[in-house]
């Protein structure tokens, strides 16, 4: 496929009308030429204004791309983008943030003269009150270039925020063609990090960048803050994930560190539903999703190339499911009274 541009920003929109021509505005506050990228917003059935303020932004702005769609979900929205796009690279971008001005240029030139498969940029988070509250520092990667595997674990840390994040990361489009990479659908919470786990088995250059990029607000009824982790919904929607990447780890050597990465993140769709129904003492669906995962074949886990929490879950759970009901407890009693 010739890609025409060198960029494709795609933005879902679903109630957002209060903040999704700011986002836009200052994707177009940028030093690249306006034929060399385009930005790709999917309307998402919003019953709101979004429709109106995009169509009213495409009377200025050249680049700017709608697609109108029945309600079918942020993953669906972004795959339809993505589906549209023509750039080398696309760039997910959430239609209640912002990018700082004139940066685009140098991203799209640290990406492309380095030949990354991703690029990691950075971020910087505010508050309701537009206070700083965090930001990222890949001042020590800036000029390293990880294999997919390394790329994953290196900025993940204790003190990281949303490191399942798949906005402001460049992708390069081929290789998500390549590999049949999309978002999930039906998966409601962390279709991000389903979406990653893909991406970084198959990428061979992943680099990061240091310069401020990205801002992003706090709001409340987004999905990151809302308690959809402990819906019936969500647990559905990390069971079809389990499925999924069990699909896509086929193709993949069991020894290799790539399909090692594949168990991790398999192993926290797993324990995610599980941990959640544990900690509100909701034994019901916790053996009705015990009784799922025996179904997929999965009464004990594969767990070569899982580490943390996860491998230390992973341990108990192939023990017997009390000894991880156990393990699980023990855990949350010692965080409970450590702080």
């Amino acid at each position: 496929m010739k890609y025409t541009k060198k960029i494709s920003i795609i933005i879902p929109a679903y109630k957002v009308d209060d903040y999704i021509e700011k986002c836009i505005r200052s994707l177009q506050h940028q030093d690249m030429p306006k034929e060399d990228y385009e930005i790709i917003v999917t309307n998402d059935g919003s019953p709101d204004r979004c429709r109106e303020i995009v169509e009213a932004l495409q009377s200025e702005f050249s680049n700017l791309i709608l697609i109108n769609q029945e309600n079918q979900g942020v993953s669906m929205a972004r795959n339809n983008a993505i589906a549209r796009a023509q750039g080398e690279y696309v760039l997910p971008i959430d239609p209640d943030d912002y990018v700082v001005p004139n940066v685009l240029q140098s991203v799209y030139q640290n990406a492309a003269t380095r030949n990354l498969d991703v690029l990691y940029l950075a971020y910087e988070i505010f508050d309701r009150q537009g206070n700083s509250v965090w930001e990222t520092d890949y001042a020590s990667k800036d000029n390293i270039v990880f294999d997919g595997v390394e790329g994953y674990f290196a900025p993940r840390s204790v003190e990281m925020k949303d490191p399942d994040r798949s906005w402001a990361v460049l992708y390069r489009l081929e290789m998500l063609q390549q590999h049949g990479i999309d978002y999930p659908k039906n998966v409601p919470f962390l279709e991000d990090g389903l979406f990653l786990g893909k991406v970084f088995t198959v990428a061979k250059r992943v680099g990061f960048s240091s310069t401020k990029f990205y801002q992003r607000t706090i709001r409340m009824g987004s999905a990151t803050n809302s308690k959809l982790l402990f819906s019936k919904k969500a647990i559905d929607g990390f069971l079809l994930a389990v499925t999924n990447l069990m699909q896509f780890a086929k193709a993949i050597p069991k020894e290799s560190k790539e399909r090692g990465l594949i168990n991790h993140v398999m192993a926290k769709f797993v324990f995610l539903p599980l941990s959640s129904c544990l900690k509100t003492n909701n034994f019901k669906d916790f053996f009705e999703i015990v009784k799922a995962l025996k179904n997929l074949g999965l009464k004990k886990l594969d767990l070569h190339g899982c580490s943390g929490v996860y491998l230390r879950y992973g341990k108990a759970y192939n023990t017997s499911v009390a000894h991880f009901m156990v393990v699980y407890y023990s855990r949350l009693f010692k965080m409970k009274y450590r702080k």
